[in-house]
């Protein structure tokens, strides 16, 4: 049985002196052979620490021995040796990409498609800034697999299915945060938007790309992102993305290619089934791809008239501004009441594909339908590398001029009114002063004639006089 002493301080057999007293270390503290400087072991928790002194006066060194004892009874070994012996503690090494992602994504509050989309914005940044691409696969003991012509199998870093995605994400999230340095961050941005080439319309489009993934990126180092994640790992100083400065912010005005009465009429003439629901929700109602998408029957208040954008079981919104109800005008109401009668399911569209929870990369129910709208989308001139939201910019667009810009506001859900004048307006009626009209000539100065036919006959109407003299002769 071990008995646990309460009392004073352990003195030492010899001096009688408590560790506590400079005196018991006078007698501890030594100088190593070939030194004229003292030095002291101290044994704390089973482990003997060796400790300079630098002094060659006796006392003075066990002063700093007594001191060094304390400090290992009341702060801990690294703690003391971060102190005292700096150069011996190993500094923490710089956290991975891999590393700070998940420990974000465990201490903060972000919704999982934000954090999806930072995350892949950040290795995106990374991957190309550390020149990591297309992956070779290997064999089960880590030797790249060859081809039956002795060439290595290259795996792409887009595919899923057979390893190059997962091989190319082992990588990345290996990288540290260092790679992330302003000038490595710097030279990136300049050849991202080189590789538009001198395409005045390539480069603003590169700077636009450039912008937001440097945005979405950066969001992972803020305050609310770093107040938990980085009491555990460690990130390099300055951290990443500090001093760089964003792309120039080009024009984002939405320029309308669109005759809405025109594409609508084609529609209803050449689109049917789930085309053309996607169709009617994309430019009549204003909804995002991902909001058409998993849109079900309980969003439909057809007593009220409205569509409402909420959480479901299914869906979450993009944020809490997207929340919300669009109106219906009576036409759509009556298509959707035909949708619901042969309706097989709880959602509006209609889809073999099952609904998936949580998958690491976003997958549509209704890819098949998305398609071929697509194709017929850009047979009426719609080019636009999101076609189907066109459709809702081109609605925010008629919102903007018939009702007014609040109006656009509302049904498109944005947080802020300066987004729906930014990017989602633009006029669709013409606008002039009227100034035209003084070019006109003035009605007394316009002498109706007689002109002879050019066979050289005799006009059969009788020549007029001025407007002028015709009211004077009247007087």
């Amino acid at each position: 049985m071990h008995r646990l002493k309460i009392g004073s301080p352990k003195k030492s057999a010899a001096s009688g002196a408590a560790k506590t007293s400079t005196a018991y270390w006078l007698g501890k503290v030594k100088k190593p052979a070939g030194s004229g400087l003292y030095g002291v072991q101290i044994a704390y928790r089973g482990t003997r620490h060796r400790f300079p002194l630098e002094t060659a006066n006796q006392a003075a060194a066990a002063e700093k021995a007594r001191n060094i004892y304390l400090s290992l009874v009341a702060n801990g070994v690294e703690a003391t040796m971060a102190t005292i012996k700096p150069k011996t503690v190993k500094a923490p090494g710089i956290a991975t990409i891999g590393e700070w992602v998940e420990k974000v994504r465990t201490t903060t509050s972000l919704r999982p498609d934000t954090l999806k989309n930072y995350a892949k914005s950040l290795r995106q940044i990374a991957s190309e800034i550390s020149d990591i691409g297309d992956q070779a696969a290997l064999d089960e003991n880590g030797n790249a697999r060859r081809d039956k012509k002795r060439r290595p199998i290259i795996l792409s870093r887009f595919d899923y299915r057979t390893g190059g995605r997962e091989a190319w994400l082992a990588k990345v999230n290996a990288l540290p945060l260092s790679v992330l340095s302003a000038l490595a961050v710097q030279e990136w941005k300049l050849a991202y938007i080189a590789r538009a080439g001198s395409s005045p319309d390539a480069r603003r489009r590169a700077e636009n790309s450039a912008r937001s993934l440097l945005r979405c990126a950066r969001s992972l180092f803020t305050e609310k992102a770093r107040k938990f994640a980085s009491k555990e790992l460690t990130l390099p100083d300055p951290l990443p993305f500090s001093g760089v400065e964003m792309p120039r912010e080009g024009n984002t005005k939405y320029t309308s290619r669109i005759n809405a009465g025109t594409i609508i009429t084609a529609a209803r003439a050449e689109l049917a089934g789930e085309p053309f629901k996607i169709f009617t929700l994309g430019l009549l109602c204003g909804l995002r791809k991902r909001e058409i998408d998993l849109l079900i029957w309980n969003q439909v208040d057809f007593g009220k008239g409205v569509i409402r954008i909420e959480a479901t079981e299914y869906f979450l919104f993009k944020s809490e501004d997207s929340a919300g109800e669009v109106d219906l005008d009576p036409e759509t109401i009556a298509l959707l009441r035909g949708w619901k009668a042969t309706a097989t399911g709880p959602f509006v569209i209609e889809s073999t594909q099952p609904f998936r929870h949580q998958t690491s990369r976003t997958i549509y129910r209704c890819s098949r339908h998305f398609k071929p709208l697509y194709v017929w989308l850009k047979k009426q001139g719609i080019t636009a590398q999101k076609p189907l939201h066109e459709l809702r910019k081109e609605l925010g667009a008629i919102l903007a001029s018939t009702q007014g810009i609040f109006a656009a506001q509302s049904t498109l859900r944005h947080a802020k009114i300066s987004t729906t004048a930014s990017y989602y307006t633009d006029k669709k009626r013409r606008i002039t002063a009227g100034l035209g009209a003084l070019l006109s000539p003035a009605p007394e100065t316009i002498i109706e004639g007689d002109f002879k036919p050019k066979d050289g006959g005799t006009s059969t109407t009788a020549p007029k006089a001025p407007r002028k003299a015709k009211k004077e002769a009247g007087a």
